[in-house]
């Protein structure tokens, strides 16, 4: 049997690389073919899924994280297309938050995410992917745009702190200074949400709380915004992607004319894998969570989707599934195996994530074996 193996990263237990590696041993030592595809949406292991695709390069670069700190970030480099890939996690992840005053999104940046842009100018980047997902900041990608020479004025000509409390203060914007590298490079946003800026599904209203907002501090932060929106752009819009990244979709879009699509879609292209699944006897994807929301597009549905149109089935390992399994069964998911197989703790389910997966990997494998007899 050939089989293709998508599964997503299980938050704090296992990489899609190690779950992809995990599940091919199972069946590769029974004797089937599996073809393995590093999975990501734009979050966390973007750079990794896409360097595990298509064997490009890591660089590593030096940048401030959101907290101040100085951070080493990695940027995939693919030097035959002039391709640079990016997480803009690695400098403003939601991992640096501590509930102090000092990431606070009041106080934080984005800043890091543009040294990463910089650096992958310089290396002569003409396509640079930004994947948006997991990110802390709420600054509407003022800090990434300062990073590349764009300046922010209040109403005494004065030079705003590139920070999510300038928003709400910004009088005007000079892009006078802004890199020259910028002109002719095309930017890829890969987000793993649709939100726009605004609105209660936008970066505030739906993520601000997450992130260390106070009840009593939405509203305000939400006219900030608002106030931000229209002087860039002159009146209120409302477009999928904007809300990304506390707004760094926002800013990629005005500022650079990025384009806007899903992180899974740039990886699925990168790593063909509509031409693998169709090639496939069985798709085998997964995720730490699976729920109602998954069906908004995260990664085990979207590969579901692919494999729907070439009517290959599709076998999902999860760490939970809290959903309606018919919906999920329309969307092409054939099959869900939660890999818990006893009573445990949340704790204890992560760290032993890699050997619940391969145990249920075996007993799904043993009812295929015994269907095929």
């Amino acid at each position: 049997m050939n089989i293709v193996t998508a599964i997503d990263s299980m938050k704090g237990s296992m990489t899609s690389i190690e779950a992809n590696q995990i599940v091919a041993r199972v069946f590769t030592d029974s004797g089937h073919t599996v073809k393995e595809i590093a999975i990501a949406d734009g979050g966390e292991g973007t750079v990794a899924a896409a360097l595990k695709n298509n064997n490009g390069q890591k660089i590593t670069v030096s940048v401030e994280a959101l907290n101040g700190e100085i951070v080493s970030a990695d940027i995939g480099w693919f030097p035959a297309e002039k391709m640079a890939v990016i997480e803009s996690a690695a400098a403003s992840g939601i991992h640096y938050l501590d509930q102090t005053e000092k990431t606070h999104p009041l106080h934080t940046s984005s800043y890091g995410i543009g040294q990463m842009i910089l650096a992958a100018a310089k290396m002569g980047a003409k396509t640079i992917v930004v994947g948006l997902g997991g990110t802390g900041t709420i600054d509407g990608g003022i800090g990434l745009l300062h990073a590349l020479g764009v300046e922010f004025f209040d109403k005494d000509n004065r030079l705003l702190p590139v920070k999510g409390e300038s928003l709400e203060k910004i009088a005007r914007i000079s892009k006078e200074k802004l890199a020259v590298e910028m002109t002719n490079i095309h930017f890829y946003i890969a987000s793993d949400v649709t939100s726009p800026l605004l609105g209660n599904k936008g970066a505030v209203q739906m993520f601000g709380r997450q992130k260390g907002l106070a009840e009593h501090q939405i509203e305000r932060y939400e006219n900030s915004l608002k106030h931000y929106q229209k002087i860039v752009t002159g009146k209120r819009e409302s477009v999928a992607g904007d809300g990304a990244a506390g707004g760094i979709g926002f800013a990629l879009r005005t500022f650079l004319n990025g384009t806007t699509h899903s992180g899974l879609t740039f990886i699925a292209e990168q790593a063909q894998l509509e031409k693998k699944i169709s090639q496939a006897d069985l798709v085998i994807t997964g995720e730490g969570k699976m729920d109602n929301q998954s069906l908004q597009g995260k990664v085990p549905v979207g590969i579901a989707r692919i494999a729907k149109k070439r009517d290959v089935p599709v076998l999902a390992f999860v760490g939970s599934f809290e959903g309606e399994p018919q919906l999920f069964q329309e969307e092409g998911l054939s099959v869900i195996v939660p890999i818990i197989d006893r009573i445990t703790t949340l704790d204890e389910a992560i760290k032993s994530g890699k050997q619940n997966l391969e145990n249920a990997a075996k007993r799904s494998l043993e009812l295929l074996t015994l269907f095929q007899k």
